[in-house]
């Protein structure tokens, strides 16, 4: 498995993430993605909100870090540009109706009660939003 980071957006109190629908599959991810050979965590959370939201980081702060024997997972809370977001890069080239992408934003109530995976990001979020 390979290393992730994950960006944590939130504007006027909602929480930006992909609701990804496949074939017997929906659920909800963080923007963000692999880590890159000789790359960062925190070039990689800049690179791939970009990517997939078109979206530039203007500050990152590091909210937690989950490391298993496989892989780590860094969730950063990313300020971005003003502006919603477009989907781009490989999840645009992806985006069918059998493979669907769109962005919602959710509020901590909501939080609870998508299938937002993995658990570590669900766990994150949810200390993040009640600050």
């Amino acid at each position: 498995m390979k290393n992730r980071a994950a960006a944590i957006i939130i504007q006027n109190a909602k929480l930006l993430v992909f609701h990804r629908q496949k074939p017997n599959r929906d659920y909800y991810i963080l923007p963000g993605g692999g880590v890159e050979l000789e790359e960062s965590f925190e070039e990689a959370c800049i690179r791939e909100v970009k990517e997939e939201t078109g979206l530039e980081v203007l500050s990152l702060q590091l909210a937690r870090k989950y490391i298993t024997l496989e892989k780590q997972e860094n969730y950063y809370i990313a300020r971005v540009s003003a502006g919603e977001p477009v989907l781009g890069g490989a999840e645009a080239e992806r985006q069918s109706p059998e493979d669907h992408y769109a962005f919602e934003w959710v509020d901590a109530e909501q939080l609870e009660t998508i299938n937002l995976l993995p658990e570590a990001a669900r766990r994150t979020c949810r200390e993040v939003l009640q600050k």
